[in-house]
């Protein structure tokens, strides 16, 4: 049923078009506040009139809660400005940074939990249960429970972290509530203060989920490793085309989920028509944007696969580099062979996990050192790059 919504919600849309994330945020916003203030005016009113405090803390609880709901709403009208002279790219990343004040909700939460879970555990006190007060609170748990799955269906369909913030925020008073239930329900049977006990582990969890939640929401704002599957369906349609052998040194920049922009270099041939080949690169270039809405700019390596002498030359080149130890492999390479104008140009890529800043200076060295003595007359130019790079 929820599933069959967040489809209908979500069918037939490009959430790659901020205005139409925009909309999305407006619905699970304006969704999270109806909910949560009419939360708010039950247990509030039930609270007033039964004179239970707890219930009464719970109703503030849910109207601090449209808060997040109010941030979801504003975060994704932010993001979905139109660029400016001083923000060419948009504002796509707001939506991160939204998804980020939301963590911290989340870690907030969760240390006020832990507070009041130790108070709870050293000065225990009598608790008061209603059937009243267990049927508003579980009602309570059912109206957050929808919020969570709704909005991490939602922002999983969307490849929204704002949304799975919200949906974090949530199960955070999920689990909050099942522990005030939890000790409603022992409390005539027991002295022991398992409500206390019981919530302390699940605030620590709470604050575990939160700090996760914002390192996964800023990782995209300090330069995450791009999606493996995105990067192989632009060397595969990259590749599909005639007249490029190989690609190489793909970099993609996130300017937020709408606005994605990528670099990469594609081997062509050294003889074709400049013209001819301007036009080909472009073509990929346009197909690129139009099937997966990434802005994509091709550096074309041209390359001559007739010449032997060549091919011999990067295959002796290619056994020399990788016979030292950290080389992964090189690319861009380029050679003219004119005697005492003999020039090789590479670029060696390095194992990043298991060498030093010393040690990549030191394979640069050997390297240069083994291809003088295969190539003496040789000029030799070698870049040391990290295999950081997905290809």
């Amino acid at each position: 049923m929820l599933q069959k919504l967040v489809d209908h919600i979500a069918k037939g849309r490009d959430f790659k078009n901020q205005k139409e994330r925009e909309r999305i945020g407006k619905i699970s916003g304006f969704l999270g506040i109806f909910l949560n203030f009419f939360l708010f005016l039950l247990k509030g009113t039930l609270g007033v009139l039964s004179g239970s405090i707890a219930l009464i803390a719970d109703a503030f609880n849910n109207l601090t809660d449209t808060a997040s709901s109010l941030i979801t709403i504003i975060g994704f009208k932010m993001a979905g400005k139109e660029p400016d002279k001083e923000h060419p790219y948009g504002h796509g990343r707001i939506e991160y940074l939204t998804g980020l004040t939301i963590a911290v909700l989340v870690i907030l939460v969760g240390y006020q939990f832990v507070v009041s879970s130790i108070a709870r555990v050293f000065e225990p006190s009598t608790v008061e249960t209603s059937t009243l007060m267990l049927i508003i609170l579980t009602l309570s748990l059912g109206v957050k429970l929808f919020l969570y799955l709704f909005n991490k269906k939602l922002g999983k369909k969307v490849d929204s972290s704002t949304l799975l913030a919200t949906a974090q925020d949530a199960i955070g008073d999920v689990l909050t509530t099942s522990v005030v239930i939890l000790g409603l329900i022992l409390a005539p049977y027991t002295t022991l203060p398992v409500d206390g006990i019981v919530g302390i582990f699940i605030a620590f969890y709470i604050i575990y989920a939160g700090i996760k939640l914002s390192l996964e929401t800023t990782s995209p704002l300090v330069g995450q490793k791009p999606d493996k599957k995105l990067a192989e369906k632009i060397k595969k349609k990259i590749l599909s085309y005639e007249h490029i052998y190989g690609v190489h040194d793909l970099e993609i920049h996130n300017y937020g989920p709408s606005k994605t922009m990528a670099t990469i270099h594609a081997e062509v041939p050294h003889d074709m028509n400049l013209v001819s080949l301007h036009n080909l690169i472009d073509k990929i270039e346009r197909h690129i944007r139009e099937s997966l809405k990434i802005s994509l700019v091709i550096h074309m390596d041209p390359v001559n696969y007739q010449d032997q002498r060549y091919l011999s030359v990067k295959a002796k080149v290619g056994e020399i580099a990788h016979s030292i130890d950290g080389v992964v492999s090189f690319h861009d390479f380029r050679y003219t062979g004119l005697s005492e104008h003999e020039l090789l140009i590479l670029e060696v890529v390095v194992d990043s996990k298991n060498t030093t800043e010393e040690q990549r200076e030191a394979i640069k060295e050997e390297l240069e050192e083994k291809l003088h003595e295969a190539f003496k007359t040789a000029r030799i130019l070698i870049t040391i790059e990290l295999d950081v790079t997905l290809f």
